[in-house]
């Protein structure tokens, strides 16, 4: 279950290559930590909490979406990301729903549907939960285990039934549905694209940033200015200038950062 040995090296050996190898296979994860510290400072110290659990609630859909259209970014560094923004997401989640006055139903239909979802990331193991074909290369096998044998895609299923729980709970529902719909419609974006969309699987020559700091510091001017302008105050402009930049830092890491091969080899199979 290691890197790739030529990896290692690389990592290791002096001179260019290898200084320049360890940046760039931390830069997303760096960014990810950064831009959520940065949002709960602001967002938190503003007394505006709100805004972070929505700043920082859909950012691993984005990763799922440029992993599995792209299939370019490292396996371990994918998972990584998507693991820290999705357990940030999800704690969000369960801050604000726990605060609300506790529904035994909606709970019963939160915990089923994320132990589906569970169920079915034990039954695919973890390199193929996170696009393991798409972006390890792992080669096609048909899952047959439960929940596999019950239901098709428990995985985006069983989060749409836990999203959507969260809404029988009349006293969440009232304050944060937008929240729990956006989720709902997210989990069937991505069930859409997985049924709909051909990933490119590593492929050369997919579209790099030019200047990828020029590109990330106008998307935070704009995203700046254009926050300040809806909100009026600095914490708007602020959240309005780091989202944007991140997602450029994002896009640049996962689809423009050249060919995967020069972070990590992809795995053909268990090692």
């Amino acid at each position: 279950m290691g890197r790739d040995r030529t990896d290692r090296l690389a990592m290791a050996a002096p001179g260019p290559a290898g200084a320049g190898a360890f940046p760039r296979r931390h830069a997303s994860t760096a960014c990810s930590l950064g831009f959520v510290v940065l949002v709960l400072a602001a967002a938190v110290g503003g007394g505006a909490p709100a805004v972070a659990v929505y700043a920082l609630g859909f950012w691993h859909y984005l990763l799922y979406a440029l992993a599995f259209g792209f299939g370019r970014v490292a396996p371990g560094v994918f998972r990584r990301d998507a693991v820290l923004m999705k357990g940030v997401s999800l704690a969000g989640l369960g801050v604000v729903y726990l605060a609300a006055p506790l529904d035994a139903l909606s709970l019963a239909v939160v915990a089923a549907g994320f132990l589906l979802n569970l169920l079915a990331a034990r039954a695919l193991g973890a390199e193929r939960t996170y696009y393991g074909r798409e972006v390890a290369g792992l080669p096609a096998l048909r899952v047959t285990a439960f929940p596999y044998s019950l239901v098709p895609h428990p995985m985006l299923l069983g989060n749409v039934l836990a999203f959507a729980g969260t809404l029988i709970n009349a006293e969440f529902r009232a304050q944060w549905w937008p929240l729990a719909l956006a989720h709902v419609g997210l989990n069937l974006g991505l069930l859409a694209m997985e049924l709909g969309v051909t990933p490119r699987r590593g492929a050369a020559g997919g579209p790099a940033l030019p200047g990828g700091s020029l590109a990330i510091a106008l998307a935070a001017l704009f995203g700046g200015a254009a926050g300040f302008a809806l909100g009026r105050d600095l914490l708007s402009a602020g959240i309005g200038a780091l989202a944007p930049a991140y997602a450029a830092v994002l896009l640049h890491c996962y689809a423009g950062a050249g060919d995967r091969h020069q972070h990590e080899a992809p795995r053909r199979g268990p090692s």
